[in-house]
């Protein structure tokens, strides 16, 4: 089987999901702790097929492929970390709900939420919570206001996301969709939107919008389980639900038990806790932001790791890079109804998560292994010697002399 040689044994699966969604059989499942399909038992069911090859974005994230369908063109050397946009704004929900529970201004929430009662969309991926092992991150498709808001904070924990997309297409393939995601998941939109199949059609004209959230990396569920036995001290079975930015910016880790005790840890603590819990392919990932989205959106602050360590006076907001003409008229239509407020940034400056990003990408081309492809420009470093992930996350070099 392709996906497995040139895939999943070099250790490249992102755990998005888009293999299971495309199945035309439906014989792939994945483990919920490694987050890589299970290959086990599936025969001669295949044969031919490729289709799970076609839309893995875990060796080909096919970048300029898409780029040139996007956007007419690849983009530039000054363009490889950002990506092409036409606009770059800061943005704060204008709803002190969606503020309060948010990670950083919930402007991809309420984009979304724009798309909802503004672009006749019916139903949103976003990432919620298992129903059973409230500690488990889970995709959750709905239509329901509350529960998009519910979810609005960033989930550092993988689930097989994408996955959640198959039972819209069998039960409701007339729903129009948001998808909000990270790198992977839009680069396997944008490749199965390209498919000349029945399922790549549906997403071509169904799939309305792509809201992407920056990406240092992600981490395996074990990550979030072993800071709530080791660190916290509770049982991972007895949690109702897990905040990983709650309260005040940039927030804390927050677990809510099932007798509605919580405990939490702040954010620069957990950092090096999820740290043993990557995988290769999160870990040599190139991709900060895919550069495909209508709209990618990160962190307003450029180092929410020593906000966490001193304290931020700031105010929870975020920056938005708009890209396409959705994107634009889904930004334009959230501030024109009064949903966002926005103003001018400048993208330049030190940034942690994308630095975090550029120092492994570059520490992994040193090596003799498969990596992820990146965009056809190639990468472009600074000329500063690599540094240690430890040492960009270390808390002795923020931490404000008292």
């Amino acid at each position: 089987m392709l996906l497995k040689l040139t895939v999943l044994d070099q250790n490249l699966c992102a755990g998005c999901g888009a293999c299971a969604l495309v199945c035309p059989q439906q014989v792939i499942v994945f483990d919920p702790d490694r987050v890589v399909p299970l290959l086990e038992g599936i025969g001669d069911s295949c044969e031919s097929c490729t289709e799970c090859l076609a839309v893995c974005p875990g060796l080909q994230p096919d970048t300029d492929r898409s780029e040139l369908e996007l956007f007419g063109r690849t983009r530039r050397a000054e363009e490889r970390w950002l990506g092409i946009s036409r606009q770059a704004i800061g943005a704060r929900s204008t709803d002190p709900q969606i503020v309060r529970r948010s990670a950083s201004g919930g402007t991809a929430t309420t984009l979304l939420l724009t798309a909802r009662e503004h672009f006749d969309v019916d139903l949103t991926l976003t990432m919620g919570r298992h129903p059973g092992q409230g500690w488990r991150s889970a995709p959750q498709l709905g239509s329901a206001a509350a529960a998009i808001i519910n979810n609005a904070q960033s989930t550092y924990q993988l689930a097989p996301y994408l996955n959640a997309l198959r039972e819209c297409y069998e039960q409701q393939p007339d729903a129009r969709i948001a998808v909000v995601g990270l790198a992977c998941h839009v680069q396997a939109i944008r490749k199965l939107q390209r498919r000349d199949t029945a399922i790549g059609h549906w997403a071509r004209s169904r799939i309305i919008c792509v809201i992407e959230t920056a990406c240092s990396s992600n981490t395996l569920p074990a990550g979030t389980h072993s800071i709530i036995s080791e660190v916290l001290g509770q049982d991972p079975q007895q949690v109702r639900d897990i905040k990983y930015r709650e309260g005040d910016y940039p927030g804390r880790l927050q677990v809510t038990l099932l007798d509605s005790q919580t405990f939490g840890i702040d954010f620069w603590e957990i950092l090096g806790k999820l740290k043993d819990n990557k995988t290769f392919r999160c870990l040599s990932c190139g991709d900060w932001m895919s550069g495909l989205a209508d709209v990618s959106v990160c962190d307003g602050d450029p180092n929410i790791f020593e906000a966490s360590l001193n304290g931020s006076e700031e105010q929870k907001h975020g920056r938005a890079l708009i890209r396409t003409e959705m994107g634009q008229a889904l930004v334009d239509s959230a501030i024109t109804h009064g949903r966002l407020e926005s103003w001018g940034v400048d993208l330049g400056g030190f940034n942690l998560g994308l630095e975090r990003k550029k120092n492994r990408r570059r520490f992994y081309e040193t090596q003799p292994l498969v990596l992820p492809a990146g965009p056809g420009v190639g990468d472009h470093f600074e000329d500063e010697a690599l540094v240690d992930d430890a040492e960009l996350i270390n808390p002795a070099k923020y931490r404000s002399s008292p």
